[in-house]
Order: C-alpha cells, then sequence, then structure tokens
C-alpha cells in the first residue's frame, strides 16, 4: 500500500471477506486464544498479546484507509460488528461502535441471517462478557424489539438460569428506554 499501488480495500476473498473482516476474524482468533488458554507461559502470553496489538494495528490501518465497517460478506451477510459480538471481543465491539457513535442506528441494527448483533449478543452463554457487550449494544442504538427470522426478540435467546435472567433484565430495561427515545423523537418532529 505504500508503494502507490491501487488497492481495492472491498475486495472479497473466496469466502466473501474484505481485508476488514480477515482482520477482525484474525483478531478474534487470538482473543479467544488468549481466553481459553490459562495454562500459557509468560511467554506464551506475551506472544499473543503482540499479535493481538499487530493486527489491531492492521484493524486500524484498514479503517483509516477506507475500509467500510457496514461491509457485509458474501456467505452470510455479517458486518465486522457481527464477528465482533459473536465472539465476545468487548475491546474490539467498543473501537466499532465508537466510530459509528455519530452514524445511523443502521449499523447496529443490521441483520446477518436474520439475526441482529443483539440477538447474537443474547445467546452468548456463558461469556464473562455478555452483559457488558449487551449494555454497549443497547447504549448505542441497539432495539431489542426487533424480531430475527424465526419471530424471535433477543430476549428468547437468552439461556435459562441467573445469568438468563440478568440478560432478559437488561433486555427488558432496554425496550423501555428505546421506546422511550422514539416517542422523544416523534415529538420532536
Amino acid at each position: 500500500m505504500s508503494l502507490g499501488f491501487p488497492h481495492d480495500l472491498e475486495m472479497k476473498d473466496f469466502e466473501g471477506h474484505t481485508p476488514l473482516h480477515c482482520a477482525v476474524l484474525s483478531h478474534n482468533s487470538l482473543f479467544r486464544e488468549q481466553q481459553c488458554h490459562l495454562t500459557l507461559t509468560e511467554e506464551q502470553k506475551k506472544e499473543l498479546q503482540y499479535q493481538s496489538e499487530e493486527v489491531l494495528s492492521c484493524i486500524h490501518l484498514l479503517v483509516q484507509m477506507g475500509a467500510s465497517i457496514h461491509s457485509r460478506d458474501v456467505k452470510s451477510n455479517k458486518t465486522v460488528l457481527h464477528y465482533t459480538v459473536q465472539d465476545g471481543n468487548i475491546s474490539l465491539l467498543k473501537y466499532f461502535l465508537e466510530l459509528n457513535a455519530f452514524m445511523s442506528e443502521d449499523f447496529i441494527n443490521s441483520k446477518a441471517h436474520g439475526n441482529t448483533a443483539l440477538h447474537m449478543a443474547a445467546a452468548l452463554y456463558q461469556d464473562k462478557n455478555q452483559e457488558e457487550i449487551i449494555k454497549l449494544l443497547l447504549d448505542h442504538g441497539a432495539d431489542p424489539s426487533i424480531r430475527n427470522l424465526d419471530n424471535d426478540q433477543a430476549i428468547h435467546m437468552a439461556q435459562s438460569g441467573k445469568a438468563g435472567d440478568r440478560v432478559r433484565h437488561l433486555l427488558k430495561k432496554g425496550r423501555v428506554t428505546s421506546a422511550f427515545v422514539t416517542c422523544r423523537r416523534n415529538v420532536r418532529s
């Protein structure tokens, strides 16, 4: 890229992924590896952290050069937001939400195979970041009343038990907040 050759940041590979999708998938893989391997040596942990930072730098560079966070892959119709949420990658989620801070709510409520990112977050069983991810999505305009292809709302995706009860509480609270915001917008119009 630095040599001035033309580049197409929205070009798709054989899986239908853009370079940004590929970088996000790579970062997610490193994120999962860091979360799953509690028996890593300090040297291995440092190496994974270094690799993760390198891929994150690549993601930032791609975005700075014009890669779109709105691009969808060909096979599943997922954006980088969907991929980030499905793997519970909280740091990357915060980054993409900051990029979208002043854009349309269409980004956060877009569907991939019928599911929004909020549906995916509600289905993150036993993920330590699940509640924080749901809060972040709701705070950035995720609509908990949207239904997927099975006519389920995100609240229907929550697991049973205490963890599911906390998720359902968040989503019910988010539904009230989103209805209040919609009402305020209609009054202003």
